[in-house]
């Protein structure tokens, strides 16, 4: 067998070597995998859980939010995982056009069945642990499963672990957070609750006078105080009466579920006064006060929300929902000028109209509402990173600031940049160029011809 000397340790080299190596199967790094594979590069995908999605699906993250474009333009993978599980009864289309309304168990099948049709492999229960740098070029990562620590070559790595934890690991320039503070927006525990009856529930909500989220079976409510939500005069009701505390209504959100008959998923609780989201101990916090707090706030959803008399908490969340922490400093840095600017790119990848959306805190700098059919687009370069040769991010960490990072955040948004960095990463290899060299108008060329109007 071969080994890797790391810090004077023998590391045994996993056989097989790759072209493409995606550590983080989530939101971006699934889509990373697909693309690559379908492009024909022998890729492995490296994954922390049994499963793929990560926020979409270890998070409980459900739906995807709208880009704010006519038509929600996607990505070709994006579109394709949507029409799948709209086909399979799991999937759905709003009134208002967003298609992005997904069971999350189900989206784990459709991921790993649209990788595995490309011949991509997985190594599940699988965690990250150093990245293999030499000349200022990353070779591969050090991993840890039941097999032991395992080194891992490939050709191009592709960092899609949401924290940049393989750019960092690098040594790839980072911010953290806010760029005055270093603070990190609010992160969430979701969860999800059986045996709703919806129809109860939506005559409850049009009665206390919420006009909008009640397209039975797409059924969705919300809550924040001092908002004007109808929904608050019944959240003082539970706080007036000692069932809540006021820390379980600063950000309520529910969505039922396609294929989930009388279930719903929650956007809450926020963790109040978590700040640094890459401090362990913080985060083992989290996952303790959530689930405090979501026992508070079951209990006032019996009490006080028709429909919920006969329900039961059908899950917890496995994975806390971080909205940011580190992101990448890259050959171009998205910014608060291109959102208000609208902002277009020769080489970009991915566009959206989704708001500036820091939770936990407010933001001092000018923002500007987008109109109807104004938009601004993310440039290829943010996807490559300063200081390291043949690795790509993509996902939320990608080059950009703290402000401009909260509205490409999202769910398609993090789709396309994982989509442009596999086929970046294949093209690379096929065409034999460094992957900082790549054109990114080659990239967007090949989007376009995949489908994405972009």
């Amino acid at each position: 067998m071969d080994y890797y000397i790391y810090k004077n340790n023998k590391i045994p080299i996993l056989d097989d070597k790759y072209d493409v190596i995606i550590v983080g199967g989530g939101t971006a790094g699934s889509i990373a995998a697909i693309a690559s594979a379908r492009e024909g590069a022998k890729t492995l995908i490296i994954e922390k859980y049994g499963f793929l999605g990560g926020s979409s699906t270890a998070a409980q993250v459900t739906p995807m939010m709208h880009v704010n474009i006519s038509g929600n333009p996607a990505s070709s993978i994006d579109k394709e995982i949507r029409r799948r599980l709209i086909n399979y009864g799991y999937g759905a289309k709003d009134s208002s056009g967003n298609d992005g309304w997904f069971n999350p168990e189900m989206m784990k099948f459709v991921l790993e069945e649209m990788l595995l049709e490309y011949n991509g492999l997985i190594l599940y229960d699988t965690f990250f642990l150093g990245s293999i740098v030499e000349d200022y070029t990353i070779k591969g990562v050090l991993v840890h499963n039941k097999s032991g620590i395992s080194a891992i070559f490939g050709k191009v790595v592709i960092d899609c672990t949401g924290d940049a934890d393989v750019a960092f690991s690098a040594g790839v320039p980072c911010f953290i957070g806010d760029e005055r503070t270093s603070k990190n927006q609010a992160i969430s525990l979701r969860f999800m609750v059986g045996n709703i009856d919806l129809i109860k529930l939506q005559s409850f909500l049009r009665d206390l006078g919420q006009n909008w989220g009640l397209d039975y079976p797409l059924i969705e409510t919300a809550m924040v105080w001092n908002s004007n939500f109808p929904l608050e005069s019944i959240f003082k009701k539970g706080l007036d009466d000692k069932i809540i505390n006021y820390e379980d209504g600063v950000y309520f959100q529910a969505f039922s579920i396609p294929g989930m008959s009388g279930v719903m998923s929650f956007n809450c609780p926020e963790i109040p006064a978590i700040k640094d989201v890459l401090n362990a101990k913080e985060i083992s916090y989290s996952y303790q006060k959530g689930r405090e707090m979501i026992q508070r706030l079951y209990k006032f959803l019996k009490k006080y929300i028709p429909g919920f008399e006969e329900s039961y908490i059908l899950s917890v969340a496995p994975m806390i929902g971080i909205r940011e922490s580190r992101r990448i400093k890259g050959k171009y840095i998205l910014n608060i000028d291109d959102y208000n600017n609208r902002s277009k790119f020769n080489d970009a990848i991915a566009k959206t109209a989704y708001p500036v959306d820091v939770h936990g805190m407010k933001t001092e700098l000018k923002i500007l509402p987008i109109e109807n059919n104004e938009y601004f687009e993310i440039p290829f370069r943010c996807l490559i990173p300063l200081n390291i040769e043949g690795l790509l991010v993509a996902g939320r960490c990608i080059s950009s600031t703290f402000i401009a990072q909260s509205s490409i955040r999202i769910q398609p948004t993090c789709r396309a940049t994982g989509e442009a960095a596999g086929i970046a990463a294949a093209y690379s290899i096929q065409k034999g160029i460094k992957v900082s060299k790549i054109d990114g108008c080659e990239i967007r060329k090949i989007m376009r011809d995949y489908g994405y109007d972009i």
